[in-house]
């Protein structure tokens, strides 16, 4: 099964492949979740600090190979919209969901999912304190843009 076609079959804007090695790691990147902008920190299973703490998160994540990296392009009515963007992430989190099951009915059980927020278990990119800019310029995706677009982000390792 090409996981690309599949992906971009499912609704995602693109979808490339990356070596995990090539995952920027930014530790700093914690206080993020520490500040608690999106609510979940303390609260969720899925959320720092019971996810684990970035050097046990940074393992997990080092133990695949290949990193599935997805993107859904998000026109905004309101870019202020909190409900907007939770609506947007649960849909970029149920494509990615669709997406490994599919690859679990292929033979690729073995996966990690980090979600455009969390998921269920699934932690989010910014638990795992992954810098999504230089992910996206790894595989030739827009980041950010002055074009009125948001993009979200998910990855599936493997």
């Amino acid at each position: 099964m090409d996981y690309v076609k599949e992906a971009k079959a499912l609704g995602f804007t693109d979808a490339a492949f990356m070596p995990v090695a090539e995952l920027v790691i930014v530790p700093e990147y914690r206080v993020f979740c520490e500040e608690n902008l999106c609510g979940n920190y303390n609260v969720l299973p899925a959320c720092p600090p019971a996810s684990g703490t970035v050097e046990e998160m940074t393992a997990r994540v080092r133990q695949y190979e290949t990193a599935l990296v997805l993107m859904v392009e998000h026109t905004p009515k309101d870019y202020t919209d909190r409900q907007e963007q939770k609506a947007a992430k649960r849909h970029q989190n149920e494509l990615t969901e669709q997406l490994i099951n599919r690859m679990h009915e292929n033979g690729t059980t073995d996966t990690l999912m980090m979600g455009a927020g969390p998921w269920k278990t699934a932690s989010c990119m910014s638990a795992y304190c992954v810098n999504a800019q230089k992910m996206a310029d790894f595989v030739g995706m827009k980041c950010w843009d002055n074009d009125g677009k948001i993009r979200y982000f998910s990855l599936v390792l493997f």
